[in-house]
């Protein structure tokens, strides 16, 4: 299985809105899940005023919680074959 590449910015928006804790989630992951991701910081994902951002699998989610952020990795991790970010994450 390949790894689930996951990118949190860093930039001081996305650090003034609460990037770490998006760190800090993934960091408390058990073992298992998190030998099944790639986490890389980077500085930027072009979409400040929204943050906090992340790229997963390529795709750019912005105003990113920590709770939101595993959901959408244990749907990933679980199930390779279906979209990788149902609607019901979109939900307001």
């Amino acid at each position: 299985m390949e790894k689930l590449f996951v990118e949190i910015c860093s930039g001081t928006a996305c650090l003034l809105l609460g990037s770490q804790d998006l760190f800090a989630a993934i960091e408390e992951l058990p073992d298992n899940i998190r030998q099944q991701i790639e986490l890389c910081e980077v500085t930027c994902l072009q979409s400040c005023r929204k943050g906090p951002n992340v790229r997963i699998a390529g795709n750019v989610l912005s105003n990113m919680k920590p709770d939101r952020l595993l959901e959408i990795i244990e749907d990933y991790l679980g199930n390779e074959q279906t979209e990788l970010y149902p609607a019901a994450h979109f939900v307001p």
